[in-house]
């Protein structure tokens, strides 16, 4: 039996993932080359049950070519209206992810524009530092009572299940709670994600482009700012703003990946 919590990703293989995952198609061959670079301790693997493992994680990867063995990304099949995304914000006692612990976890569930579920809650934490005291107003009683993490990661993965993880500044999030799996010995993340920081440049005209200003700036007017659900609600509502600037050429999920990404621009203008 594979003891996940000895093999999942460190924080400096996501960005290996993520180039596999831009490379798509692949030959199985290939396939199982990187993601062993990516994953060494799965080297003992088969191709077919590396690939299976990875679904069985989230992992946006289907055998699109059964007879030449081509591995391919479920996401480019995703109609962006059928898609389920998965806002999260999270809050932590240090934005280090070496020697800070998540405190807070908010999350919204989508599909077509439309809120479908949620999930919020606090996480146990003996000590908050002034600073995120200050930050958040999340101060160390308020945690006295609240579930310890390993359960709070757990039913998260449940939670968002295969849906697309999406973040304003989607590593940080991703990343935190990644690692904060892999040092509880739980499977990782391997879902695609969509990165609201990114889109943001890319659909609105602003000299900034946090959060919090973009809130206001916008008129989404969340009241509280740096709560995760607060937060993952006013990235939902980011989201909807840039829906309305996305290209015609968006029709899944993969397509709005890469628009965020700058591999799908605005056909250019004719200048009169």
């Amino acid at each position: 039996m594979l003891v996940f919590g000895d093999i999942i990703v460190a924080i400096n293989y996501f960005s290996k993932y993520f180039k596999l995952l831009d490379s798509m198609p692949l030959t199985m061959d290939n396939f199982h080359k990187l993601m062993i670079e990516i994953l060494p301790e799965y080297s003992e693997l088969n191709k077919d049950t590396l690939l299976e493992i990875a679904i069985s994680l989230n992992a946006p990867f289907y055998e699109y070519n059964k007879a030449k063995q081509i591995i391919d990304l479920n996401t480019r099949k995703q109609k962006l209206k059928d898609c389920k995304l998965c806002f999260v914000d999270i809050e932590s006692t240090s934005p280090n992810i070496q020697t800070g612990q998540i405190i807070e976890i908010g999350a919204i569930i989508t599909q077509d524009e439309k809120i479908i579920d949620t999930f919020e809650t606090f996480i146990y934490s003996p000590y908050v530092p002034n600073d995120i005291v200050k930050l958040t107003g999340i101060e160390s009683y308020m945690l006295e009572d609240a579930p310890k993490i390993e359960k709070v990661l757990n039913d998260f993965r449940g939670f968002i299940g295969d849906c697309i993880f999406v973040a304003h500044n989607v590593n940080f999030d991703y990343n935190f709670i990644s690692e904060s799996l892999r040092l509880h010995k739980m499977p990782p993340l391997l879902n695609a994600r969509l990165c609201t920081l990114e889109l943001s440049r890319k659909s609105i005209l602003s000299k900034k482009y946090a959060l919090s200003y973009l809130n206001k700036m916008l008129g989404i007017n969340t009241p509280t700012n740096h709560r995760a659900f607060a937060d993952a609600l006013t990235s939902f509502e980011l989201y909807k703003i840039c829906a309305k600037s996305f290209p015609n050429a968006v029709k899944t999920i993969q397509d709005l990946i890469d628009f965020s990404k700058n591999k799908i621009t605005y056909p250019q203008r004719a200048i009169k």
